[in-house]
């Protein structure tokens, strides 16, 4: 009997064992598929700074965001969802712009979510009507879509010094 116990015993921590390992190598995706999907999301934002600068900042900012993305303007109440986040952007001066370029990104270990951080700069005529350059940083996060599309959830930024 006590040989019939430690047979199953063996048999069970077995089928655990392998039941560790798939899960662990299914959940955890390696270290180069990691590097690879935070390359990917660092693409999407610097393409997502593009669409800026073709379509204009609202357009580009509603179509890079999940349909009920957050973005938390400075000094304002949230914008929640992408009509809202479109209409911050309403009234800015035709020859203003908005250029950001992410310099780090990551992913969860799911591969769903993500970060990206980067600095931005904004150019808009000051109170003297002459072109002004404001700086600032941002970190936006990222949520792949059911298409497999990554997609903004919240965004957030602020004033910064110059880049050195």
């Amino acid at each position: 009997m006590t040989r019939l116990v430690w047979c199953l015993l063996s048999i069970g921590l077995l089928c655990l064992g392998a039941v560790a390992v798939a899960c662990s190598s299914t959940s955890s995706p390696s270290h180069s598929d990691r590097e690879r999907q935070k390359a990917e999301l660092m693409r999407v934002d610097a393409e997502f700074s593009r669409a800026a600068q073709a379509r204009g900042a609202g357009e580009a900012f509603a179509a890079y965001a999940a349909e009920n993305a957050t973005m938390m303007p400075v000094g304002e109440h949230p914008a929640v969802g992408r009509a809202a986040i479109r209409k911050e952007f309403e009234g800015l001066p035709a020859e203003a712009t908005l250029t950001w370029k992410p310099f780090a990104a990551d992913v969860a270990a799911s591969g769903d979510f993500g970060y990206t951080l980067g600095d931005y700069e904004y150019r808009a005529p000051g109170p003297d009507g002459k072109m002004a350059t404001h700086y600032g940083k941002y970190c936006t996060v990222w949520k792949k879509q059911a298409d497999g599309r990554w997609k903004w959830v919240v965004d957030i930024g602020n004033a910064s010094p110059a880049p050195k």
